[in-house]
């Protein structure tokens, strides 16, 4: 059953980058601040300054126990293609993202070898996030507690699962796409007034459940989180793997976006994880 989850988290890797480094810097500054606050307040309280240095204490990357066996089981390396459209249904932008499972971690590439290319490397070992300057070879670090309830949030939001206002309906449709054979899905929520054409596919077989995926393991975004406890699954929900996905606009059948997944590969290359040319900058330091 975790396989069939992989749908919605594909969709959710080409959302991940809407959260930008200095909003993460930001967050990590509100909450060293909101601790000392808080302390500032009780008549007890040790005095702000050390207040304020274990309140750095709680969200550095020592800290960060929740990786005990921080391997990734699965190697594999995944790419999307995503594609934006006007209103008028013109295409308006095309963006790749790639997604490589290595031993300890993972690498988020956005357009890889343009101008507008930008990395997220999560590195378990280290319990940290690093922002990758590939043309400049500089690496933000940050502590990656603080990035996984913005992930579990984003990967909730974007599961597809049967609720009073939404419905999948599975089609007759089949057709080869990217030489897969694919059947078509469509999902349809009544309250939102949205639509989406999903072509999946059994052909490719991949299981990445036990792998980590923005600081959490996969099968806790797919199915320990409250967006699917309180839900029953539809039982027309797709088996088998997303190939592609269309979204439209509210109320008619003009695309918005559509996704494909253009790569399955079960193998990935450690040159990805490889920070031996970088400049790191470490945020806290600036702290």
């Amino acid at each position: 059953m975790k396989k069939i989850y992989l749908l919605p988290l594909l969709v959710f890797l080409s959302l991940v980058f809407v959260a930008p480094l200095h909003a993460q810097r930001g967050l990590i500054k509100r909450q060293i601040k909101n601790k000392v606050r808080e302390d500032m307040k009780e008549k007890h309280a040790e005095p702000q300054r050390e207040k304020g240095r274990k309140a750095l204490e709680d969200i550095t990357y020592e800290n960060d126990t929740r990786y005990p066996v921080p391997n990734n089981p699965v190697k594999a390396t995944l790419a999307l293609e995503m594609k934006t459209f006007k209103k008028n249904g013109k295409l308006k932008e095309t963006t790749t993202t790639k997604m490589v499972f290595g031993d300890t971690g993972e690498c988020l590439i956005n357009n890889e070898g343009s101008k507008d290319e930008s990395r997220m490397l999560f590195d378990y070992k280290a319990a940290a996030l690093y922002m990758l300057n590939t043309q400049d070879k500089i690496a933000t670090k940050m502590p990656m507690i603080n990035f996984q309830k913005m992930a579990e949030k984003l990967a909730g939001d974007q599961l597809y699962i049967e609720d009073e206002n939404g419905k999948w309906e599975r089609t007759n449709e089949v057709k080869q796409i990217h030489g897969k054979s694919c059947r078509k899905y469509i999902y349809f929520n009544s309250k939102e007034k949205t639509k989406m054409h999903a072509w999946v596919t059994k052909d490719i077989s991949i299981d990445l459940s036990g792998n980590h995926l923005f600081g959490g393991q996969i099968q806790d975004f797919s199915s320990g989180t409250s967006a699917t406890t309180t839900r029953k699954i539809d039982e027309n929900f797709p088996e088998g793997l997303m190939v592609r996905s269309v979204h439209f606009e509210k109320n008619n059948d003009t695309p918005s976006v559509q996704m494909d997944l253009i790569t399955v590969d079960k193998t990935s290359d450690p040159k990805y994880f490889d920070l031996s040319g970088y400049e790191i900058h470490d945020v806290l330091s600036k702290l």
